[in-house]
This record gives C-alpha cells, sequence and structure tokens, in this order.
C-alpha cells in the first residue's frame, strides 16, 4: 500500500475520529473526517470503513482450517511476504507468517479450559469471548498494513489470512533480503549472555530495522514460533503446534521476565548462547550468507 493510501488510513483510524458503540462492544471510524477526494480514493481501495465480524472459538477454529485448501494461501508466498515486511517494504507481510504457521498447525478443536488460565488450552482463545464477540476487522486489517502481528490465536489469523488472501503475492526486493540477512547476523553474533530484553536494545542501536519496537518484538516472536530463534525451554518447529498452556506456562521458569507482562514465550526463551538455527533458516529461506 503507497504511502498516500496510508495517510488516508492513518486519519481515518485516528483516536479522535472514533466513538465507541456500547452494543457491539468497538470502535466504530467516521467517514464523515475525510475530504471528498480521500473518500474517493477509499472508493477506489474498496476499503469499508467499518466492517464489523462476530467472531466466536469453535466456527474461527473451523474456518481457519478449511483455509488450508485455498491455493492462493501457500508456503513460498507468505516467506517472501514475510521478508518484504522485515526489509521495510511490505508491512504487511509481517503478520501472516505466524497466521499461517496457526492455520496449518493447529488442530480442529472445540474449547478447552486450561487449568491455570482463563482461556482456551489449546489455542489461547478467550473464555470470557468464546462464544462471541464483534472485532472490527477494518481498524485490524489496518493495523496489519502498518506491520502488526494477530496471528498467534485462531481469530486473529483468520481475519489476517482472509484478507491476504485477496491481495496480490508480494517479493522481497534486494535490500529487503540484505535487512533480513542483516537482522540473521546480528542474532548470530550475539554474546552467551545476552537476554531477549538486551537483543532488542542492540538491534535498536544498530538501526537495521527502523520500526518501533512492537513490530521488531513481533518478528522476533514469529522466528522464534517457526524455530529460527530456539529457545532454551520449547522445540518450537513450523511445522508443528504447541499448545498455549504448555507455552505459557515454561514462562515460570524466565527469571529475566517474571512480573513482566510484553515479553512473551518463545521468544522471551531464547538466550545470546541459542544464537540462531541455520539448518532451519535455510529450510525455510534458502541459503542466507552469514558473512
Amino acid at each position: 500500500m503507497d504511502k498516500k493510501k496510508m495517510s488516508l488510513l492513518k486519519k481515518l483510524y485516528h483516536p479522535t475520529n472514533s466513538v465507541f458503540d456500547r452494543e457491539y462492544g468497538v470502535s466504530l471510524y467516521n467517514a464523515a473526517s475525510l475530504t471528498s477526494q480521500e473518500r474517493e480514493l477509499l472508493k477506489e481501495m474498496n476499503w469499508m470503513v467499518n466492517r464489523l465480524e462476530l467472531i466466536k472459538h469453535d466456527s474461527s477454529v473451523k474456518e481457519l482450517v478449511h483455509l488450508r485448501q485455498d491455493g492462493r494461501l501457500y508456503r513460498e508466498r507468505i516467506l517472501n511476504g514475510f521478508i518484504a515486511g522485515v526489509g521495510g517494504s511490505y508491512p504487511r507481510g509481517l503478520s501472516p507468517l505466524l497466521s499461517y504457521y496457526t492455520m496449518k498447525n493447529i488442530p480442529e478443536h472445540e474449547f478447552v479450559e486450561a487449568d491455570r488460565y482463563s482461556a482456551c488450552r489449546i489455542c489461547s482463545f478467550s473464555k470470557a469471548r468464546k462464544d462471541g464477540f464483534w472485532e472490527n476487522a477494518s481498524y485490524l486489517h489496518y493495523v496489519l498494513y502498518l506491520g502488526n502481528t494477530y496471528g498467534s490465536n485462531p481469530w486473529g489469523a483468520l481475519l489476517d489470512l482472509k484478507e491476504l488472501a485477496e491481495q496480490h503475492p508480494v517479493k522481497p526486493t534486494k535490500e529487503d533480503i540484505k535487512v533480513f540477512r542483516n537482522l540473521l547476523v546480528s542474532l548470530d553474533r550475539s554474546e552467551p549472555d545476552e537476554t531477549p530484553g538486551g537483543f532488542e536494545k542492540r538491534l535498536t542501536a544498530e538501526k537495521i530495522m527502523p520500526k518501533n519496537k512492537y513490530v521488531r518484538r513481533g518478528i522476533l516472536n514469529s522466528l522464534a514460533v517457526i524455530g529460527v530463534i530456539p529457545n532454551a525451554f520449547v522445540q518450537t518447529d513450523f511445522n508443528k503446534w504447541t499448545e498455549f498452556e504448555y507455552m505459557v506456562s515454561q514462562e515460570e521458569k524466565l527469571p529475566n521476565t517474571k512480573g513482566r507482562s510484553d515479553m512473551e514465550m518463545p521468544w522471551a526463551g531464547w538466550n545470546g548462547g541459542l544464537k540462531i538455527n541455520w539448518d532451519v533458516t535455510k529450510e525455510l529461506f534458502g541459503e542466507i550468507e552469514r558473512g
């Protein structure tokens, strides 16, 4: 999406341009704040300002599993889009990696409450919302274009991939590939005592990726979920599902993240001595020059 269109969406979805709808429990946005030219551009984009979808646990999981049959969602496309997202030419490509992982691996299941968490033991879907809640899908799609990641749960993955399937595939530029390589090499030269937080600070200082810290963390966690970035407690794999309750339970073993809600497994379980898994990297992304 070009800068003109993104500027339009940022104006449309600015917090000051919203009202909270108590009936649906979502924020709604007003196109009246746009100029006539901007509203015309919105029509050209075929962008609905507020598209509300009712989300339920069981139906979301079933629909997500059904998406496996959609030929527009294939591995090479997802991986290419992710590299382009890391490089900066296509931020929209970041979330689908985790969404695709969820789609391909999540077992079809009904809601099963975790023993220690008010959520589904298998997929993290909130118990309070399992029977249905409304989501403004238009707003979620907007933040996906900013580079945010929502694919770790079935409803986020579903809304992500349904929209992505309607878009054209994207290939990374040479600069995108260079940035992606630099990120991997930076991980590979980590010192044994480096923590996830310490690496994030170093990554900011190295200015490899000009993105905000939450986008960067989404990138790192996605790479950890698929096994490119190892962790000390759970062996993650691009082709294997790890249940939510088991994954979260490992956080209790992490002295560097106790009491911190902003650092989650599996990225939280990395340390500098683990560096990266080059075998997994090669299998998924091809040969990457290590420098």
